[in-house]
């Protein structure tokens, strides 16, 4: 055991209100389900269901192939916001299960999620973030016998390494499990670089509860409090849906720090929050890892309210842009708490369009935001639980200010 272990340039309008809603939203959309109700699809027929859902909703969702396994089968992803072609500046928000192939309920529950978010969400959450949604992390491991059915899902992937052990680790450097890069680490590893994930949820099963950071280090993250927050929202959520008194229970009633439950190396977790600055937290869904295909719609009722809520934190605490006071163009900033980041906490804004999004726990923050050749430049900023704070970063070039 160890011991050690935030452009295009700015929408015009600042303060907490939200965008206005798409005029459709509100509105009933009449669809056929693809998800099957209470089946897990083959392999094929998932591969089409992500096609189709792409091809029906162009304007609100792409289909992204993250990379191809030795196999022949594909990592992919559907990237789901309002009006896609235009979509900037938004957070982005990961969802993505079965790294673990025989943990299977969050391969349907992801599904079930894309085809919610497209054919009946009716609140204006999609103008407001992009979600990113993997519900097959690792088919080789989840389609190990055929591609017709998940009998014989293992957990390892083809080569039968945990690739929820395979991801370099903050404490225990590249290569915690011995093991070269999988090829589906590597893939995510570069999926991460390309976009820049601001949350994210990694489903699995075997548990119910929801795991926050560190699974590593036995020192809090700095954003705890944030974290304890979220995961108890997550879980009282979960638990009122599900009209039971036994569901979502597990270590402190549904929630739990990653080391306290068992510390691990190379998680996933830890290293999207580390070396990405990304919010990532691990749900065990069901203490079932091969969780019964009737039973799918009853564990969609008990969890997607929670799920739902997670995706709308999304929209709240610190949000802006950064960009160069002179031109206009977005800064890459890092936007930092001093004395209160520690171990990669903070974050940087987006080099494309300059914006960026810090979650934090209610309170008053001094924030400051750097970048090579600019002035520093402090804020003081207020953030409150379930809302949303904009603010404008205009910075100053060195050479500029010299000049005076």
């Amino acid at each position: 055991m160890k011991w050690f272990f935030l452009i295009l340039i700015l929408a015009p309008f600042w303060g907490t209100a939200q965008p206005a809603a798409p005029a459709n939203y509100g509105q009933a959309v009449v669809t056929t389900k693809l998800v099957p109700e209470d089946a897990y699809p083959s392999y094929p027929d998932y591969v089409g269901m992500m096609h189709q859902l792409a091809d029906q909703y162009p304007d609100r969702c792409v289909l992204e192939n993250w990379g191809d396994l030795p196999s022949g089968r594909q990592i992919l992803a559907l990237r789901i916001t309002d009006n896609v072609p235009t979509a900037t500046g938004r957070p982005q928000v990961l969802f993505t299960a079965a790294m673990h192939g025989d943990e299977t309920a969050g391969y349907w529950l992801l599904l079930r999620l894309a085809e919610h978010l497209l054919t009946e969400e009716t609140t204006g959450l999609l103008a407001h973030v992009e979600v990113f949604i993997n519900p097959m992390a690792n088919p080789d491991g989840a389609f190990r016998r055929s591609d017709s059915s998940l009998d014989g899902a293992t957990r390892g992937n083809a080569a039968g390494v945990d690739l929820n052990r395979n991801y370099p680790d903050p404490d225990d450097g590249p290569h915690p499990d011995g093991f070269d890069y999988q090829p589906e680490t590597n893939i995510f590893i570069k999926a991460a670089r390309e976009h820049s994930f601001d949350l994210s949820l990694n489903l699995h099963g075997g548990a119910e509860v929801f795991n926050y950071p560190w699974d590593t280090y036995r020192n809090r993250h700095p954003d705890t409090e944030w974290w304890r927050r979220i995961s108890r929202d997550f879980a009282s959520r979960a638990q009122t849906a599900s009209l039971r008194d036994n569901y979502f229970q597990d270590r402190h009633n549904g929630i739990t720090n990653g080391h306290d439950w068992y510390p691990i190396s190379g998680s996933r977790q830890d290293y999207m929050n580390y070396y990405h600055r990304c919010r990532e937290a691990t749900l065990e869904v069901s203490n079932r890892k091969q969780f019964p295909a009737a039973r799918l719609p009853e564990l969609w009722r008990f969890v997607s309210p929670a799920i739902m809520g997670y995706l709308s934190e999304a929209r709240y605490g610190l949000h802006g842009f950064a960009r160069d006071r002179d031109s206009g163009r977005p800064i890459g900033a890092q936007v930092s708490v001093p004395g209160h980041d520690k171990d990669n906490s903070d974050i940087f804004a987006s080099s494309n369009y300059g914006n960026f999004h810090r979650y934090l726990a209610e309170g008053e923050y001094q924030i400051l935001f750097s970048a090579p050749g600019y002035v520093p430049q402090w804020r003081n900023v207020a953030i409150k639980d379930g809302k949303r704070t904009d603010i404008m970063v205009e910075m100053e070039r060195l050479e500029v200010s010299r000049k005076r």
